[in-house]
């Protein structure tokens, strides 16, 4: 599989979810603002929308959208159980959180938060608007280690990515203790450190298109 990401962007889920599952992924770097994929090519001529996370299966099919590669990621786990089995109602809860992650958290907040083209005034409602979801998702995770069961799923690479890049928006997790325990929670995890260190390292290294 290669698997279009690009350093911190919200295809840090997936890349977490890859190492988890113990899947043999190529990981194809992406500079979101040119579309320019690492050593040649061009974002757009897999993905209409020039977004990552962008999945090509081993077959050749390409998958877009968070929650479907995510999802897709998890039922190829030959390590972990990264989401319910398809006739378990938590299965139903995976897709909500992953729903309630994409649309309340990530488009609708962080999305215009980091949006390079977002005026200041949209800026600062996004901001604002962020402190519901993540109050939703705090109180949930007051009483219980993670998103959906009892497990780690798909759904917290995906929070866990969201709560990452908040703070540098502008957005505090000082309100949310709950969330700030989860999150470190979580990067004690051996393949969640190992993702976040590998995209901390490529940030640091000039993009060679």
């Amino acid at each position: 599989m290669k698997l279009y990401y690009s350093p911190f962007a919200c295809s840090l889920a997936a890349h977490i979810a890859c190492r988890e599952a113990g899947l043999d992924v190529t990981l194809q770097r992406t500079e979101l603002s040119s579309k320019r994929v690492e050593g040649g090519g061009d974002l757009f001529a897999v993905n209409p929308m020039g977004q990552v996370p962008t999945l090509v299966t081993d077959d050749g099919r390409t998958l877009l959208e968070n929650a479907a590669v995510l999802t897709y990621l998890a039922d190829r786990s030959t390590q972990e159980k990264l989401a319910p089995a398809r006739d378990e109602f938590a299965r139903y809860e995976l897709t909500r959180w992953l729903s309630f992650v994409a649309t309340e958290i990530h488009k609708k907040g962080l999305a215009l938060v980091f949006g390079p083209d977002s005026p200041d005034a949209v800026k600062e409602f996004a901001r604002a608007s962020l402190a519901k979801p993540l109050g939703v998702v705090n109180a949930h995770l007051a009483k219980r280690e993670v998103l959906v069961g009892e497990s780690f799923t798909v759904a917290d690479a995906y929070l866990f990515w969201a709560l990452t890049i908040a703070p540098f928006g502008g957005v505090s997790l000082e309100p949310f203790a709950a969330l700030r325990a989860y999150q470190e929670r979580l990067l004690a995890r051996p393949a969640v450190q190992a993702a976040v260190l590998f995209e901390r390292e490529q940030r640091e290294k000039p993009f060679a298109a």
